[in-house]
């Protein structure tokens, strides 16, 4: 894509922001440590450490400068030197939710980042019932090859909750970027607004359900542009597709380096020992993760070397198929 292309700057990771977070209720409720220890001692059978019932308070995202160290002074300044295009540029990031799951905790450390370039950016969220993210839970699953009856009034709930989210939002800044289907027909605002609509789609839709793409196909080809993470994942589209392969934040809760001391005291607390191999799975507790694969590898290791199995996550619900609140964090299995 080229520099003077008008979508240039959907591609442009270094697009700068300074957020505004609309955090719906319903992404902030927390279960209780009673609901959370009877969850998780379903399948454990012996409580679960204090650790996980009350997760530590997160550190202030990092600023542009603490990754220095990690990417070199010539990647800061290449970053800075592309913002200056966009300064001055307004973005608008739309999502499902504001804590738990990928997209939100990319955006909660992207949106920071980029204030530091001075592009204004806004950071809405949008709202619906449980009925609504049954519905995307639903779609999720089948955009992924999961079997699934496609009904009228799946569809009537989808289009309902996204109509009162797109008269309840404003669309005034120069780049819009809605992420992944749920908000996916908000592009009916599209003819009146000056921005360059962008579908960022972090979802594999190299197998989806046919039924359900076909209906949300016509929403996403009214975009200006769609960005994939893969080639695989993209369709046959009327609008410019681009890549923009995953990363990870070193920096990350997710990511960052533990003190030995710590390792220690997480692997007494749930049994784990050190001193045997580990095969291990660190995700949500999903399909979609195959932890099914992990379970029958264990298997075939375990006949060779006397290892232990450790499947490590959170619980995926059906009011967001990425959503896992610190109460759900646990060890599911220890062998």
């Amino acid at each position: 894509m080229s520099s003077d292309d008008p979508r240039a700057i959907s591609a442009n990771p270094t697009v700068n922001t300074q957020a505004r977070t609309e955090v719906p209720r319903r992404d902030v409720e927390r279960r209780s440590p009673h609901s959370a220890r009877r969850a998780s001692d379903r399948g454990n059978n012996r409580p679960l450490p204090a650790s996980v019932l009350t997760p530590p308070t997160p550190p202030p995202p990092p600023h542009l400068d603490d990754y220095g160290a990690i990417v070199g002074q010539s990647q800061l300044d290449t970053l800075r030197y592309l913002a200056k295009e966009f300064k001055g540029k307004t973005i608008k990031m739309v999502n499902s939710t504001a804590v738990g799951g990928g997209v939100a905790e990319m955006l909660n450390r992207l949106v920071p980042l980029l204030s530091e370039l001075e592009v204004l950016t806004h950071w809405d969220v949008i709202t619906g019932g449980n009925d609504f993210f049954e519905v995307t839970k639903a779609f999720h699953n089948a955009l992924h090859g999961a079997p699934y009856q496609l009904t009228q009034a799946a569809k009537d709930i989808f289009l309902m909750y996204n109509e009162q989210n797109r008269r309840r939002m404003q669309f005034g800044e120069d780049l819009v970027v809605i992420h992944d289907p749920q908000p996916a027909a908000l592009v009916l605002s599209r003819p009146h607004t000056p921005a360059h609509w962008v579908w960022r789609c972090h979802i594999d839709l190299s197998n989806p359900n046919p039924g359900v793409w076909e209906f949300l196909r016509p929403f996403v080809a009214q975009y200006d542009t769609a960005i994939f993470s893969s080639q695989s994942f993209t369709q046959q589209l009327p609008i410019p597709q681009y890549l923009f392969y995953p990363c990870i934040d070193p920096l990350s809760e997710k990511n960052k380096e533990l003190p030995d001391s710590q390792v220690q005291q997480i692997c007494d607390e749930f049994g784990i020992d050190r001193s045997r191999p580990i095969v291990t799975q660190v995700s949500r507790f999903d399909r979609l993760k195959d932890p099914v694969g992990v379970v029958q590898a264990y298997k075939l290791a375990k006949k060779y070397v006397d290892c232990q199995l450790v499947l490590a996550g959170g619980g995926a619900s059906a009011r967001g198929c990425d959503r896992a609140t610190g109460s759900e964090r646990g060890c599911g299995e220890r062998s």
